[in-house]
């Protein structure tokens, strides 16, 4: 076993150079005031590495402060006053010889410390241990001109570092602790190593050897070493499981948050797939109106086949008529010719077919004159154009359909009253359609106009950018007509933080799509700006001027300008000086303490006014490129405007038919004139044949003359004919025109059929479009509308409007969660994600996707493997090492209470006994660990519905600190279960059995001195031993125990009760003491020192004796409690001496 076998000090108190010898219990006596705790100082300093804050330097002084210090031993301080000392600067040493009581092999540990009179603190030159070396005396000294003095240290250093080559180790040690840890290492035994911590703790207990904190205390912290489990690790994995289970529960809790989101899209989808499979179902609808439309079509053009074929039958007869009519007229005249009578009369006869030929054609002038009128009016006033003349001027059209009945008969008054009012209504109806028509032309320019804008936006949109307002779009193609190239600032901008764009484009309002233009150009677009003048003029648009931007300047942290980003400079100078000092504010205090503040939903505080901003919805943003949204609103227009262009343009056209056929019938003057010079024409001609027959028939043959009128009869019947035919040939043409009319109708129709069935196919193809919706709709709907298609229709795009109002709806809401969910995870969607909904959806889905098949299928596979770890890590590092901690303890606590059973009793009869007790709160909790330690965790051993113990729980979340005594975790400390306590037993005389009569948490305070010390040795002993490790049998390793004034106040019993104890314990034992207790110390002390001071030269001396087995038996064969029959034989004696009567007369005197 090790021993210390040599104590070495150089320049120590007032040795200048001491070497003592210790045994297995050493003890050195003296009186008060004579040094002798000195050599214990020396033995503790040596043992801390000189570590002033663990040293108890003259531990038991009284409780008032001593003056001893590491500085005062080395200048040898004798008294109070810091002059007085032995000397003025001093290399003290001392050094510890260990010795291997089996193999005889030495191991050295020491220091050396500096200190001077003019230093307040003293230095730690050094710490040494020598493995296999024994440092001699000679060792530390040395001779300078003939005077012994310390050796230098740097000398002293080197001849270590020479001596230590041997074994390889370095022996120097720079720090107290590791110095601690190496020497108990050096001097373990066949176990393990001590404890650091509770080496300290105990040693320094026996040194100081009060009660300064309670039982519980002393006992857990000074007696049982803290063997700690490695919960650390447990906690550090459950650490990891927890902050792995945060993760996947903040995954989760990030993917429901989305999935609400989606909830909202998917409403909009859903109500966007309804709208456009109601789109269909109209459409659908609309092919039916159409087929509808050309049945009614084709059914008219049939009627009107009809309709010609009779008048073509029609004229075949008449021209039949006419035709015989002229072959009777041809016959006679070829009779009349070849009569004798008609070389008489043939220029005559001549004169009067002349006259009739001529008065035919002027008849037939007038005809046609009067029918053009008639006619003109007829197709006007059933133009859709006049409807408000239309029954002025078809009451005309009729009167003069019955003037051309029998216009041969009409005077020139009833011509003129008949026609003038007509004609009257044809200017007016020609100045009306005139009106309508410049009307029209304008309208249709400027549907032109807004067909083009649209085109120009949907350009746009296809490339990437966001549709302008129609001002600005206008000015745009103006200025790009001209050969300008301005570039709307929306175009070359962004908004980094996609939660606050709605409320910077409400502030920046018509700014944001302001028009940059270079500076080259900024006179041309002034120019061509003021220019646009009239019909034509601009107002609201903005043009920035890139030559008056304040470039290079950068935004101020927290502004709003710091949000807009861009690469072109003026665009973006532009745009941040319209913002200026605006900040952006996340709370009410933040935005009310700001000069001018904005914050994210729209409240701005700015020149002392509150205002709060309608923010922008997505879909109408200009910053970004168009989305889907923007597209199909702008495709729609774009098809509305188209749709009205064609409008306006067959109605240009079919009012330009009217007008043009007005137009010959306009002019009252010239067309009544024409209309009663050609009457004038026909009365002249009907006078000219009168008057030339009348002579024919006065001169003439009466044969001539008769063949003559026969052949007048003749023309007459040609004559009355031709008006028939002529009606007739305007019945066909009207009668062809129907057909033309008809046919194009049937066309048109089809064509409507067919671009309906492609509108209705092109809808069905559409990737919203549901049949199974429509397949649900379609036969309800012919129940309820029947062949009432246009209501259908009508119901049809009711029910479209709704559908895409609840998806407006929706998506507002979802785009609204959607700002949320990004600020609220600090998601950085693309630009274009943020400017329409679908784009939005289908990145959130993408990342939804993301999150649950990676990120979460991840983090859940490394929080089930950090459970199972975790579980693992609990049972093997905590449980089992806590079980195996709980199996220490009642073993050592079990060998404690044997020693102190076997050893004799303390005074009045009493033992001692240690005493633990688990504490109630904890009981689950330790079954626990056992039940873990023997059987494995639970499945459910961090949560779940298992019986796992709340103070489990609660101790793994740090929640509870149990005890009074401490704030470590049981988990990491097995005293923490129990309270400590010592027993006080006492035998029963009869039946020698213990029996407790108390504890001595409850007896401290009253009692005499040695009641209350004797615990105390009883502890330290326990307290060493523990740290020591002799619990175990382990006596061959460290087991030195320091005790000053050692058994003071306590009588032979407990001090022999004690020794036995300590004896038994195993310990060496170093004391120091007063002396009055020597006869009884002898029977233990293997060596002592007697030590006397010189209090007038400040020298010490001592002298050593060794007490041998034999001495140390003849005093114990005195003592009772090693010699039993001298009670025996006492009570013997008293026994057979006689009794003395007292005297009878003294008593009754």
């Amino acid at each position: 076993m090790k021993y210390l076998d040599r104590i070495r000090v150089v320049q120590f108190f007032l040795f200048e150079r001491q070497d003592l010898r210790l045994s297995e219990i050493t003890g050195i006596i003296g009186p008060n005031g004579s040094g002798k705790s000195a050599m214990l100082d020396a033995v503790q300093i040596a043992m801390f590495g000189a570590n002033s804050r663990l040293v108890a330097l003259n531990a038991q002084a009284d409780e008032q402060a001593t003056t001893r210090s590491l500085r005062a031993y080395c200048l040898g301080q004798y008294g109070e006053n810091p002059e007085h000392r032995a000397r003025e600067n001093a290399t003290t040493y001392i050094t510890l010889v260990w010795r291997d009581s089996e193999t005889g092999e030495p191991l050295s540990m020491g220091v050396c410390l500096y200190a001077s009179a003019d230093r307040e603190k003293h230095e730690v030159l050094g710490r040494y241990i020598l493995p296999k070396i024994e440092l001699a005396m000679s060792d530390h000294l040395e001779t300078v001109d003939g005077e012994e003095r310390p050796r230098d240290w740097s000398t002293f250093r080197h001849q270590l570092i020479e001596r230590a080559r041997v074994s390889g180790e370095d022996p120097l040690f720079h720090d107290s602790q590791r110095y601690i840890q190496a020497a108990l290492l050096a001097l373990r035994g066949t176990g393990s190593a001590p404890h650091t911590e509770s080496f300290i703790r105990a040693f320094r207990f026996a040194l100081r050897m009060r009660f300064d904190k309670s039982v519980d205390q002393i006992v857990r912290n000074d007696v049982l070493e803290s063997r700690p489990t490695n919960i650390k690790k447990f906690r550090e994995v459950t650490e990891s499981f927890r902050r792995l289970a945060e993760l996947v529960a903040q995954i989760e809790a990030k993917i429901a948050d989305g999935r609400r989101v989606d909830t909202e899209f998917a409403k909009a989808a859903a109500e966007s797939s309804r709208a456009s499979t109601w789109e269909a179902i109209a459409k659908m609808t609309v092919v039916e109106v159409a087929r509808e439309s050309l049945e009614h079509a084709s059914e008219s053009k049939g009627k009107a086949e009809e309709h010609l074929a009779a008048k073509n039958s029609e004229r075949e007869s008449l021209d039949a008529q006419v035709t015989r009519a002229n072959a009777e007229a041809l016959r006679f005249r070829q009779a009349r010719e070849a009569h004798s009578a008609h070389k008489d009369y043939g220029v005559l006869q001549t004169e009067i077919q002349t006259a009739g030929e001529r008065l035919q054609e002027k008849s037939k002038d007038l005809r046609n004159s009067v029918n053009l009128v008639r006619l003109t009016l007829a197709e006007a006033g059933a133009s859709p154009f006049l409807k408000a003349s239309m029954s002025g001027m078809m009451s005309a059209a009729q009167t003069l359909e019955t003037l051309v009945s029998h216009l041969d008969a009409r005077t020139k008054a009833e011509i003129e009253s008949a026609l003038r009012p007509a004609l009257k209504a044809a200017e007016r109806a020609f100045t009306d359609l005139f009106n309508q028509g410049s009307a029209l032309e304008r309208n249709l320019s400027d549907a032109n106009e807004s067909l083009k804008l649209a085109k120009a936006a949907l350009s746009r949109i296809q490339e990437g950018r966001a549709p302008l307002s129609q001002d600005v779009q206008r000015l745009l193609t103006e200025l790009r007509d001209h050969g300008l190239n301005p570039v709307p600032v929306c175009d070359l901008v962004k908004v980094t933080d996609s939660a606050w764009q709605p409320v910077i484009e409400a502030y920046l309002g018509r700014n944001i799509e302001a028009l940059l233009v270079s500076a080259n150009e900024e006179e041309d677009a002034f120019r061509i700006y003021r220019g646009l003048t009239g019909q034509r003029a601009i107002y609201g648009a903005k043009i920035a001027m890139e030559s008056r931007q304040s470039i290079g300047k950068s935004a101020e942290a927290g502004s709003v300008a710091e949000l807009i980003e861009g690469d072109h400079p003026a665009a973006l100078a532009y745009l941040r000086r319209q913002f200026g000092d605006l900040r952006r504010a996340t709370t009410d205090a933040e935005a009310l303490a700001g000069k001018r503040t904005l914050t994210q939903d729209g409240m701005l505080l700015s020149g002392g006014e509150l205002e709060r901003l309608r923010p922008v919805r997505a879909e109408l943003f200009r910053i970004g490129a168009g989305g889907v949204g923007h597209r199909d609103a702008l495709q729609k227009e774009l098809d509305t405007h188209t749709t009205e262009v064609n409008r306006l343009t067959q109605l240009l056209e079919a009012l330009k038919r009217v007008l043009n056929a007005l137009k010959q019938v306009a002019n009252e003057k010239l067309v009544t004139q024409h209309v009663l010079d050609t009457w004038a024409e026909m009365d002249k001609a009907s006078r000219d044949v009168a008057s030339k027959t009348q002579q024919l028939q006065g001169m003439a043959d009466q044969e001539y003359v008769r063949l003559g009128e026969q052949e007048k009869n003749w023309v007459d019947v040609v004559r009355g004919l031709v008006p028939q035919v002529e009606v007739l040939l305007l019945a066909i043409g009207g009668a062809e025109s129907e057909l033309k009319a008809s046919i194009l109708s049937e066309t048109e129709a089809r064509q409507r059929l067919e671009q309906a069935e492609n509108n209705s196919a092109e809808a069905r193809r559409h990737p919203e479009y549901d049949h199974e919706f429509w397949f649900r709709q379609w036969d309800p709907l012919i129940e309820r509308f029947g062949t009432q298609y246009q209501q259908m229709v009508e119901h049809c795009d009711a029910q479209q409007a709704a559908a895409k109002k609840r998806m407006g709806s929706a998506i507002t809401k979802g785009m609204g969660e959607y700002g949320t969910f990004l600020e609220k995870y600090r998601e950085q969607a693309p630009l274009e994600a943020s400017t329409d909904w679908r784009n939005a959806r289908k990145w959130l889905t993408d990342l939804l996707q993301h999150l649950d098949r990676t990120e979460l299928a991840n983090f859940r596979e490394d929080m089930d493997a950090a459970y199972r770890t975790s579980q693992e890590t609990f049972r093997n590092d905590v449980a089992i090492a806590l079980s195996n901690n709980l199996e220490w303890l009642e073993e050592t606590m079990d060998r404690l209470n044997a020693v102190l059973k076997a050893c004799p009793t303390f005074s009045n009869g009493e033992r001692y006994r240690f005493r633990r007790v688990v504490r109630p709160q904890l009981d689950s909790l330790l079954k626990f660990i056992k039940d873990v330690a023997a059987f494995g965790p639970t499945q459910d051993l961090l949560g779940g519905p298992g019986e796992v113990p709340e103070a489990f729980r609660q101790l793994i979340e740090d929640k509870v600190a149990p005890g009074a005594a401490s704030v470590s975790s049981p988990l990491d400390d097995y005293r923490e279960f129990f309270e400590f306590d010592i027993e006080i037993l006492r035998e029963d005389p009869l039946t020698k059995a213990a029996k407790v009569v108390g504890h001595l948490s409850k007896r401290l305070g009253p009692g005499s001195g040695g009641e209350h010390r004797s615990p105390l040795y009883v502890i330290a002993g326990a307290a060493l031993a523990s740290a020591y490790r002799l619990d175990r049998g382990g006596k061959d390793g460290l087991r030195l125990m320091l005790l000053d004034e050692a058994f003071n106040k306590m009588d032979m019993t407990n001090i022999i009760a004690t020794m036995r104890y300590l004896e038994e314990l195993g310990l060496q034992v170093f004391m120091a003491s007063p002396g009055e207790n020597l006869g009884t110390l002898t029977a233990f002390l293997h060596r002592y020192y007697d030590i006397l001071r010189d209090a007038d030269n400040n020298a010490i001396m001592l002298e050593g004796h060794d007490v041998s087995a034999q001495v140390r038996a003849q005093f114990r064969e005195d003592l009772p409690e090693f010699n039993l029959t001298l009670v025996e034989e006492e009570v013997a004696a008293m026994r057979s001496r006689p009794i003395v009567q007292p005297n009878q007369d003294v008593l009754t005197s």
